[in-house]
């Protein structure tokens, strides 16, 4: 009978994740600092204009 305890080995044999943790913060800073960005260009002409 075989041991229902025992997790499967989940290694090297699985092919590369698409979104591994590295990438998705990789993503995510990208998208933060480009949102930051946008926000820091359209605040310019308003403080300009004031």
């Amino acid at each position: 009978m075989p041991d229902t305890m025992s997790r499967p080995l989940a290694g090297p044999e699985e092919g590369p994740a698409r979104f591994n943790r590295r990438r998705l913060i990789r993503v995510i800073a990208i998208l933060v600092i480009g949102i930051v960005l946008v926000l820091a260009i359209w605040q310019e002409p308003l403080n300009a204009g004031g």
